[in-house]
């Protein structure tokens, strides 16, 4: 009986190789990029011609705009993006989503909060009215707030070393503003009312970008003229790379972590970012192959110790300042070796042209292998939309990338001032002033 089963699949397998392809087995390819401007709205969007698709809503409201009275309010918005609004109380949103298998989440950055609908193609339409209801009709209902409490202090206590330690730097390297935390600090939870987050979103979701991938530019437009932000004016102010800091939290084990860093560049400065992003991968970006060490000058300058500690770096550009640093996470016993070898790479560069011909190859590679995906392309989309208001293809960051030259790399990195955090056991970690 077995072998007479297997006969008649492996028959009908071969008859289905057999038959001539239909037009129904050919998938359509990928559609142009179109990009539409409304009033204080850009709307861009790929056709992918796949059944699913994603609808995003990128506001310019992330953690850089709160006071230091309102702390906390951006993560308070991401725990509380799935609660009753105008036009759906909390149960229908999110049974009619479920029933129809879509997805709605909400991520923030310190410069924008992100609200994202996933479904199938079809459904889009069906549910895109609570995308709409989420994103510009909140009531912030007080019982629903503190029902969800706990999730926003799960949040904090789920958090990682390594966000931990990046928090840190970036509280030393800006104190304010791009310093403020993606996590609400302990003292506030538990404080942001109905009136803290409507006002906040009434003061600072006046800037958007909407994107679609997977739908038609046309519904995407008409989705974005149905949101009707009203467009205001806010005073943002001017962020500030302080450096020369520190800050150090103890909290045992055996491990340290460290993030070292200097200022890097705006993403206003195109071709300044494009080589801080090149210093990061000649630094080197983590193990490229599995149970490997990676390459770059990091490891080699760390090569003595590459058994208890792994150091990689990093860049990140925000709109008028930026980071290039290096994150460390070694044993506590070889810590202070380790610190003291990446800080100095990090100040002095030294990069040649080898350096820089493996770093173009490798960030050509992150950037089409992040665009592969519907997510990476929509957050592509969605954060060139809203801060430069047009899209860069990818052959012209190519070009961008190919015309930098050795000495850009090494002038990206030179006489910067250093800012520090370290977390966990940091005993052996020395302290910025001992690094020269």
């Amino acid at each position: 009986m077995v072998k007479k089963n297997a006969r008649t699949y492996a028959a009908a397998a071969a008859a289905a190789a057999s038959k001539p392809k239909t037009d129904a087995s050919y998938t359509l390819p990928r559609e142009p990029l179109k990009t539409t401007t409304l009033d204080n709205v850009t709307v861009s969007s790929v056709e992918t011609n796949r059944a699913t698709a994603r609808l995003a809503v990128y506001f310019k409201a992330g953690s850089r705009h709160e006071s230091y009275e309102t702390q906390g309010l951006a993560h308070a918005l991401r725990i509380f993006s799935g609660l009753g609004t105008a036009g759906a109380s909390q149960f229908g949103l999110s049974r009619t989503i479920d029933q129809h298998g879509g997805k709605l989440s909400c991520e923030s950055g310190r410069e924008h909060i992100c609200y994202t609908l996933e479904a199938t193609r079809n459904n889009i339409p069906l549910l895109d009215k609570f995308l709409q209801n989420a994103t510009v009709n909140q009531k912030f209902k007080p019982w629903e707030l503190s029902d969800h409490l706990e999730r926003l202090k799960l949040d904090r206590i789920l958090r990682p070393p390594e966000v931990r330690t990046l928090e840190l730097l970036h509280k030393a390297a800006f104190r304010t503003g791009l310093g403020n935390s993606l996590y609400s600090p302990k003292h506030m939870v538990g404080k942001h009312n109905s009136e803290m987050l409507l006002d906040f979103v009434a003061k600072n979701f006046v800037e958007a970008a909407v994107v679609g991938v997977g739908l038609p530019h046309e519904q995407v437009v008409d989705f974005a003229g149905r949101l009707n932000i009203k467009p205001g004016s806010r005073t943002v102010e001017p962020q500030k790379y302080h450096g020369g800091a520190e800050i150090r939290k103890e909290s045992g084990g055996d491990i340290a972590y460290v993030a070292l860093a200097i200022e890097g560049a705006p993403f206003t400065k195109q071709k300044e970012q494009i080589a801080a992003a090149l210093v990061h991968r000649a630094l080197g970006s983590g193990p490229r192959t599995k149970f490997g060490f990676g390459s770059g000058k990091l490891n080699a300058a760390t090569k003595d110790t590459k058994k208890e500690s792994v150091a990689s770096g990093f860049s990140t550009s925000y709109s008028d300042s930026g980071l290039i640093g290096v994150f460390i996470y070694a044993s506590c016993c070889c810590a202070g070796d380790v610190t003291k070898k990446a800080a100095e790479l990090l100040r002095t560069g030294s990069f040649n042209d080898q350096d820089l011909s493996r770093a173009k190859a490798v960030l050509k590679s992150d950037i089409v292998l992040a665009l592969e995906s519907d997510e990476g392309l929509v957050d592509d989309l969605g954060l060139q939309s809203l801060h430069h208001k047009k899209v860069t293809s990818f052959e012209e960051v190519s070009g961008i990338i190919d015309s930098i030259t050795t000495a850009d790399l090494n002038k990206a990195v030179t006489g910067g001032k250093l800012s520090m955090a370290s977390y966990g056991n940091i005993g052996q970690v020395p302290y910025i002033d001992q690094l020269k």
